[in-house]
């Protein structure tokens, strides 16, 4: 039977970090289920010379961040030169495109009042239950008037914008979801809040910690756990393992590992689903937490990429803002994406959803090659992941036409691509977030050790154990090296 001295489960950002918070002086395996190391951050070429990022795409800050310092290192951080000049535009679906000077003092105002709701927490006096959603309608509008008292009949088209993109921003299925007394719990870096990688994405960083690990023997990859249990008698972990390189599931053979201790860096969304059935012989970890688990939010963020032979979206603008809250009524598609969607019976109720929650593009600023990111958050999230890459693209495509009053079929699309991240079962979403139904209790009872004989055994890393930088990359990477460090003060002892 196999053994090993530490069982590191998953291939992400903290795994990778913990195996080389360990050095290779300690005896470990990386065990990851997918075929690629990287976990959610993925990487792939979308076109000769371009290359796009399906999960992380940003760092986020500065100081204190060290994915931005080892990123910096690495030199694959767009230079600030490269992307401040950029204007963001937006635009009502009567093809009207608003004064600067609004869209700039509207993105103050909002940053004004998520600050505001920043504050409440550690508030006691908030309900647990209070959302978000239900302090932006409360709390936004005499914010934006006092700003733009001539705006008012912008100000419910700006609610509906930012309700989509904070979707996106962090990665719950509604706002009414997102706590408000854990809200500010998120902790900011100095610095931008959006640093973008060169061409090449996060691929450089997932190679950098890769080259820590001595040799590919120690990477597992294909391989799921499905069970751990513990062995009172020898103070050991038994570690089930099942091989993906078969196809056949009948034919995929149960590996068995001996180890003194696991680090789990698994996302919360994979957790939600497996949790109860891979420990099933754990009561006592069960127990302690199985109700985090159940509580903390983690839903599905996607993006739709759209590839280009040429650009036609006016010059120096970088981000197109949608406004209008019923954006299917105004747009006529043609009459090849009708057949389309009618040949895939794709509902029209469907279709229509997703034409709502299409509210930004953003220009992929690292490449020569004309990109833009739609970006999906909510119910529309889940159902493009359902839906033909090429359809999903050419809807998007038609709606931003449509916006820039510019022919479709004049301004034809290269490629689609498109992320699937709740379709990934050893995924089952993008990030985590507070929820209304969990608090800081929760995150702790998650990042807490399993302790079945007084030492920690199981040890658990990955962005929703991070308590202010969850749903990040840098709190993947932190809460790698942090259970890194706790376990080789365990082992050094």
């Amino acid at each position: 039977m196999e053994s090993v001295k530490v069982v590191i489960v998953g291939g992400g950002a903290a795994g990778l970090a913990a195996a080389k918070t360990l050095s290779p002086d300690v005896n470990y395996l990386l065990i990851e289920a997918q075929d690629y190391i990287g976990g959610r951050i993925r990487t792939v070429d979308a076109a000769p010379d371009a290359v796009v990022d399906l999960g992380a795409q940003f760092i986020h800050g500065k100081t204190n961040n060290r994915v931005y310092e080892i990123c910096k290192q690495l030199d694959c951080i767009m230079a600030l030169s490269s992307v401040n000049n950029e204007e963001t535009i937006a635009i009502r679906s009567d093809r009207t495109r608003l004064n600067p000077e609004i869209v700039d003092t509207v993105q103050t105002v909002w940053e004004e009042f998520a600050k505001e709701a920043q504050s409440k927490f550690g508030d006691v006096t908030i309900p647990t239950d209070n959302s978000f959603y239900d302090y932006l309608i409360e709390n936004f509008k005499p914010l934006f008037l006092s700003a733009l008292p001539s705006c008012e009949h912008l100000l419910d088209e700006f609610i509906d914008y930012f309700d989509k993109a904070e979707l996106v921003e962090n990665g719950c299925s509604s706002l009414a979801t997102l706590s408000l007394a854990e809200y500010g719990s998120y902790e900011y870096l100095e610095g931008l809040m959006e640093y973008e990688l060169k061409n090449g994405g996060y691929r450089p960083f997932i190679s950098y910690l890769k080259s820590f690990i001595p040799d590919d023997n120690r990477i597992r990859l294909n391989s799921e756990v499905v069970r751990v249990k513990y062995l009172n008698d020898t103070h050991q972990l038994q570690v089930e393992t099942r091989n993906h390189n078969i196809k056949s599931e009948h034919e995929q053979e149960i590996s068995t590992i001996l180890c003194d201790h696991i680090v789990w860096t698994s996302s919360l969304g994979y957790l939600k689903e497996n949790f109860s059935s891979i420990f099933a012989d754990e009561i006592e970890l069960i127990e302690q937490k199985q109700d985090a688990i159940n509580r903390l939010g983690f839903d599905t963020i996607n993006k739709t990429v759209l590839i280009y032979e040429k650009r036609f979206w006016p010059d120096g603008v970088g981000k197109i803002m949608l406004l209008d809250r019923q954006k299917q009524k105004s747009i006529e598609f043609s009459d090849s994406l009708k057949t389309l969607i009618k040949i895939e019976h794709i509902d029209e109720r469907v279709v229509s959803t997703i034409i709502e929650a299409v509210h930004r593009y953003d220009e992929l600023r690292s490449t020569n090659v004309p990109i833009l990111i739609c970006w999906f958050g909510g119910s529309a999230a889940l159902l493009i992941e359902d839906i033909n890459e090429n359809i999903i693209g050419q809807i998007c495509h038609e709606v931003l036409c449509h916006y820039l009053n510019l022919s479709s079929k004049s301004n034809k699309l290269n490629r689609v691509l498109k992320s699937e991240w709740h379709k990934n079962r050893f995924i089952r979403g993008s990030y985590s977030y507070y929820s209304i139904k969990s608090s800081a209790k929760a995150g702790e009872q998650l990042r807490t050790a399993y302790e079945p004989d007084g030492i920690p055994r199981i040890l658990f890393a990955g962005e929703a154990t991070h308590e202010n930088g969850y749903s990040t990359v840098h709190g993947a990477l932190e809460s790698g090296i942090r259970e890194g460090n706790r376990l080789l003060s365990i082992l050094n002892e």
